[in-house]
């Protein structure tokens, strides 16, 4: 190959290179403002830079723990009275060099002193949690409920409360739902997707589906 076209190919490269960052930072841009214009249609606050403050307050958290350079962007947020919103977009590092990866994701945060229950956290199994459950790392697993125990590993302080807690009618309810990441503890909620972001579209449904866990918490028997 001649220096003449040695010379496009490069200049080929770095267009589409530049090319690609240009759309994703336009596609960024745009979605930005479209959570901008649901937040006031539903007449809540936008923050775009995020709330560093916010993210320290989470900081007891364990998905809040995870990783580094956490960064929180687009934040939707606002309060009842009776409940405090929180939608944004949250994201994280792990690893380092070449095993280094940044998960990117939409989390819903819900808090109210009317949530009492035991901390916990909830999110899809997978084939590394098997070995791990193996190894003897926590998944608290229930013998009359096998659908919920292949499809989740659940955590917490308390087995024995958990145990309790998660009663048939709230096995049942997260078995239908087996994509889903919670983490809670009492007066506060978090409801995720792992590595997902929500389609601006499909705020409102996602935050609907948010307060029904929240809900079947806040009413648990």
């Amino acid at each position: 190959m001649n220096t003449f076209l040695i010379v496009l190919l490069v200049i080929a490269i770095v267009s589409l290179i530049i090319g690609g960052i240009s759309l994703a930072i336009l596609y960024e841009k745009k979605r930005t403002q479209k959570l901008k214009e649901i937040a006031e249609d539903m007449g809540l606050s936008f923050v775009p830079a995020g709330d560093p403050h916010l993210l320290t307050r989470f900081s007891d958290f364990k998905l809040f723990n995870i990783g580094r350079s956490r960064k929180m962007t687009n934040l939707i947020q606002g309060d009842s009275g009776e409940v405090k919103l929180a939608i944004f977009e949250y994201r994280y590092t792990t690893g380092s060099g070449k095993n280094s990866k940044s998960y990117l994701q939409s989390v819903v945060s819900l808090h109210s002193t009317d949530l009492v229950c035991p901390d916990f956290t909830i999110r899809p199994e997978n084939f590394l949690d098997r070995i791990g459950s193996a190894l003897g790392f926590q998944d608290i697993d229930f013998d009359d409920h096998a659908e919920f125990s292949s499809k989740f590993v659940l955590q917490g302080s308390n087995e024995q409360q958990l145990r309790q807690y998660f009663n048939r009618e709230t096995l049942d309810f997260f078995a239908e739902r087996p994509d889903i990441c919670v983490e809670a503890q009492s007066g506060t909620l978090f409801y995720y997707r792992v590595n997902k972001r929500i389609n601006p579209d499909q705020i409102k449904d996602s935050l609907g589906e948010a307060y029904e866990v929240f809900g079947m918490m806040i009413d648990h028997e």
